[in-house]
């Protein structure tokens, strides 16, 4: 197995993309697919970070390489049967010799090399029919239609939730995604953006939460007996006795959670 096969190799049992690879290293997509083809060899300042990206040493990677040098590699009654005798020949057959090895060794480089090149290239068309034949990875998630206030508040209402589909798998402990409205929050949350809500009644101060309040609903920073909004321009909102807690915001569900990288 050649090193960029076992890159490959290593890469897809760590449940890595080409393009997560690509990231840590710091290269493209396309570069990664030419290491993986032995049409390329990553350079030192590369390969560390693939050591370390893939979690391996060059032991694994280069393990069938030194085993083939090996192989390669004359032993002592290669040497003593060939070189041996090769060292008492008169000049004129020392060359004729060298001129056999070498026409005989050139065919040996070009067959290589042809094996090669079609070993690349039937490897990435059987990556290109992959890709388009392999299913999505669909992950379903609740999401609220009606958005929850970064601003004067939002009536709450009762309301059925829609799934929404994602290509990533949502952060942990998912139990909604909710709409944002208004600038309160800016520049943490913007008007429009969706955030994954993890639905608790208690949270802890300084972080985001959805609140319930006077028959509203809000999404905000929790204060000593206030919300917060992140945009200066809000003042804190005090809390009243009938507020209640609906959950903790995880983070924002952005489009990389709807397209394929």
């Amino acid at each position: 197995m050649s090193v960029g096969s076992r890159m490959k190799e290593r890469r897809e049992s760590l449940g890595m993309t080409q393009v997560q690879l690509a990231e840590l290293l710091g290269v493209t997509k396309g570069a990664v697919g030419n290491y993986e083809t032995d049409a390329n060899s990553p350079k030192a300042s590369i390969l560390y970070k693939v050591f370390e990206a893939l979690k391996c040493d060059a032991n694994y990677l280069f393990q069938d390489e030194i085993r083939e040098r090996r192989e390669h590699a004359a032993s002592p009654q290669e040497m003593e049967r060939l070189v041996k005798k090769y060292r008492v020949l008169a000049p004129e057959w020392k060359e004729a010799v060298d001129d056999v090895l070498e026409i005989g060794y050139r065919v040996y480089e070009e067959r290589q090399s042809a094996l090669q090149a079609q070993r690349a290239k039937l490897q990435q068309s059987t990556e290109e029919i992959s890709e388009e034949i392999m299913p999505e990875i669909l992950f379903f998630v609740p999401e609220y239609q009606l958005p929850i206030s970064a601003g004067p508040g939002e009536e709450a209402g009762l309301e059925a939730p829609e799934d929404l589909r994602l290509v990533r798998q949502p952060p942990r402990g998912t139990s909604y995604v909710a709409r944002v409205h208004g600038d309160s929050m800016e520049p943490t949350y913007h008007d429009g953006d969706r955030v994954f809500v993890h639905a608790t009644t208690e949270i802890l101060p300084g972080q985001i939460g959805v609140f319930l309040m006077d028959g509203q609903q809000w999404i905000k920073e929790l204060g000593d007996h206030k919300l917060i909004s992140h945009n200066i321009e809000y003042a804190p909102i005090p809390m009243r006795d009938d507020i209640r807690c609906q959950g903790l915001v995880l983070g924002p569900c952005d489009s990389s959670y709807f397209r394929r990288r």
